[in-house]
């Protein structure tokens, strides 16, 4: 081969080698790719890449899928108790426990209550209902009462009554007015056995009220009580965290339209805490439609931007939803992870 062909040679290999340069990077929580390829640019932009990919500001808050929402339940009384010791009124035949079995939002005060005229303490606990809607850990059980004492009685206490594990545990003496008011009493463990309360436990407490007067006359009275449990759950689906994934910009000098690729790339730890993920992805400036479902079926979403060379878009996490195997975190698999790993390539479409 001559000098002059051989030189024609050396430089049609360079500029082969120049324009299949590939540049990857990766950091941060998200993977990206940056990827200049072998078609058709120009020398100058096949120095660069083809398109950078930044991950973005504010990421979707995926750890807010593990945050406990607090809820309550609350339980009136049903039935007879273990004991019995205070006046029904009206006194018509009706058990004790129907007369402060009133809706917590709209007791009936005077028309109907339990009382006493005993200088010393006199009793009423009541069986609940079951539980139907609490899950979770219970953070607490409280008793409320509403009372009050006749106006020609000197002084009135009451005390808040809970019983559990065939045991009475009284709450701190409430001094009472001439006026109904409401009354309360919380544990936050189970009295008997200093742990957190069970369900089973709180499906066969009994919530009760202790009453005296002092003075020569009068009464004290209650017109309601019920039990109130506090707890907290993980849902177990709802709305995926939205926020921006990647900036994504094709270079200046790159005239054409590019392909960019978001991939779930950790399936596996996924699938541990979800049944099922699904990510509404938008991609702002992209062809319509510019929206894309990310699944853990499919495992990866396209995306065209069309020849928009210098300009910056934004891709993002619009919408979604979730449902997780268990709402007990204990029950997942080892290696489970609620937070998706996601990687972005662009090539030359």
């Amino acid at each position: 081969m001559n000098n002059k062909a051989e030189r024609k040679m050396n430089r049609k290999l360079y500029l082969i080698a120049a324009l299949v340069l590939t540049a990857v990077v990766t950091g941060g929580t998200y993977a990206h790719t940056y990827s200049t390829t072998s078609a058709a640019i120009s020398v100058t932009a096949a120095e660069a890449n083809i398109a950078t990919i930044e991950e973005a500001v504010s990421q979707p808050p995926w750890e807010d899928i593990l945050i406990l929402v607090e809820d309550i339940e609350n339980l009136l009384p049903d039935g007879v108790g273990t004991t019995t010791q205070l006046n029904p009124s009206p006194g018509t035949g009706e058990e004790n426990w129907e007369d402060v079995d009133d809706p917590v939002d709209s007791p009936d005060d005077d028309t109907t209550r339990v009382q006493t005229e005993q200088i010393t303490y006199q009793k009423d606990t009541y069986a609940t209902a079951n539980h139907t809607e609490g899950h979770g850990k219970i953070t607490k059980v409280t008793v409320n009462f509403r009372a009050m004492r006749s106006d020609n009685t000197t002084s009135g206490q009451a005390k808040a009554v809970i019983r559990t594990h065939d045991t009475d545990y009284e709450g701190s003496v409430k001094d009472l007015t001439t006026s109904y008011a409401d009354y309360s009493e919380e544990w936050t463990l189970n009295p008997s056995t200093s742990d957190n309360w069970t369900w089973n436990e709180v499906d066969t407490l009994e919530a009760g009220i202790s009453l005296k007067r002092e003075g020569a006359s009068g009464d004290v009275r209650c017109t309601q009580v019920y039990a109130e449990v506090i707890y907290e759950y993980l849902p177990i689906s709802g709305n995926v965290p939205m926020g921006n994934l990647f900036e994504v910009t094709p270079h200046a000098d790159y005239s054409g339209d590019l392909s960019v690729k978001v991939y779930l790339a950790n399936t596996g730890s996924l699938t541990k805490a979800y049944q099922s993920l699904n990510m509404e992805l938008y991609l702002e400036g992209g062809e319509d439609p510019n929206y894309r479902l990310l699944t853990l079926n499919n495992g990866v979403v396209t995306f065209t931007l069309i020849d928009e060379g210098g300009i910056s878009h934004t891709l993002s996490v619009t919408g979604g939803d979730y449902y997780l195997v268990s709402d007990n975190i204990s029950a997942w698999e080892e290696g489970w992870t609620v937070i998706p790993e996601l990687y972005c390539e662009a090539t030359q479409r």
